[in-house]
């Protein structure tokens, strides 16, 4: 079951990260800098306190969102506010520190430039809505020829109200004078953002923990949440819903359950001019079908830029169940430094 659900995982990875590129756009659009420069691009998106634009002489450039005066395109862009607030229009020529918003009628709106969180051209290909990562880790131990290998990936696709994600954790260890262990997560969450913050979301979960006994968990469901803060520094957000679980664990009969799902997620990235990004996701789930126990998951990730595209990250994981399979253990936990590459 475990090497399915891996070649299933593979499989998923090779599609996002195989994908066509689409031809790029004319650089018709303009950057002014605080510093006086002004650099003629393609603006690709804003997210994080990072403005992606591509250059002909540069290719592609990272901007903090800090450094920009102000942007102008003729094409058009949905850009969304702090409050939640999406506005759609084209971009004009404006003063230092804000947003002259051009719409097909002729007029215009004027934003703050702090005020703006989000922007993304409208029409804008498949391929270029997306950004992702891939890193990964290895370990080795002579003595008792012991070895590590860490994996994890994530690839997010930003529509117009819509956005879709896909996550994968592996971990990997071998002994000479045990069986291996390993341990996966896949998960897929679908969020559709209503006003004033609130988000709609579905997901779907697939894990397998051989250290738990744990052969195959699914889990799927839905429910409602909001972002409590988000700025150009952080996004803090929270979602409660009911799911149905399957579960397998090894030498017992399969089991199916309906379970409560709280959680939430904090997420601090890009302050000044270090890019890091430090995100916490912590979720519970507590069985409202039968017999009484509660679940815990929790992933944490410190990551910071070295190179262009280039980071490294510490990450920690914890699973916890108050009432697993007899003589099973309770709680799985470890901690991994990795190297990776966004795109």
């Amino acid at each position: 079951m475990s090497d399915r659900l891996v070649m299933a995982c593979q499989a998923c990875f090779m599609v996002l990260l195989t994908g066509g590129v689409a031809r790029a756009a004319d650089k018709i659009d303009v950057v002014h800098l605080k510093n006086g420069d002004r650099i003629t691009c393609e603006i690709k998106n804003l997210d994080k306190g990072l403005l992606e634009v591509s250059t002909d002489p540069a290719g592609k450039l990272s901007i903090h969102w800090g450094d920009v005066a102000s942007l102008e395109s003729p094409r058009e862009f949905e850009i969304e506010e702090e409050s939640g607030t999406r506005t759609y229009g084209s971009l004009a020529a404006s003063p230092a520190d804000s947003m002259i918003v051009s719409f097909k009628d002729g007029s215009t709106t004027t934003l703050p430039m702090i005020q703006v969180i989000r922007l993304a051209p409208i029409g804008a290909s498949i391929w270029s809505r997306m950004d992702g990562s891939v890193d990964s880790g290895f370990s080795f131990t002579q003595a008792n020829v012991e070895t590590h290998l860490t994996l994890n990936a994530a690839a997010t696709y930003r529509g117009p109200r819509n956005q879709l994600s896909v996550t994968l954790s592996s971990q990997l260890t071998t002994r000479e004078d045990t069986d291996r262990q390993l341990r996966s997560t896949l998960t897929l969450t679908g969020i559709r953002a209503q006003a004033d913050r609130w988000f709609r979301t579905a997901f779907g979960q697939f894990q397998q923990n051989d250290e738990l006994a744990l052969e195959l968990r699914t889990v799927a469901g839905g429910g409602l949440g909001r972002d409590i803060v988000q700025t150009n520094h952080r996004q803090w957000s929270t979602f409660a819903g009911v799911v149905y679980t399957h579960e397998q664990f090894t030498g017992e009969e399969p089991d199916n359950s309906a379970e409560a799902a709280v959680g939430g997620t904090l997420d601090f990235f890009t302050p000044g001019h270090e890019n890091f990004d430090i995100t916490s996701r912590l979720v519970s789930y507590t069985n409202i079908s039968g017999r009484k126990r509660i679940r815990l998951e929790l992933q944490s990730a410190w990551s910071q830029e070295f190179l262009s595209d280039f980071y490294w990250s510490f990450n920690g994981f914890d699973s916890y169940d108050s009432s697993p399979p007899d003589e099973n253990k309770t709680n799985d936990f470890g901690v991994s430094f990795t190297i990776g590459w966004k795109f």
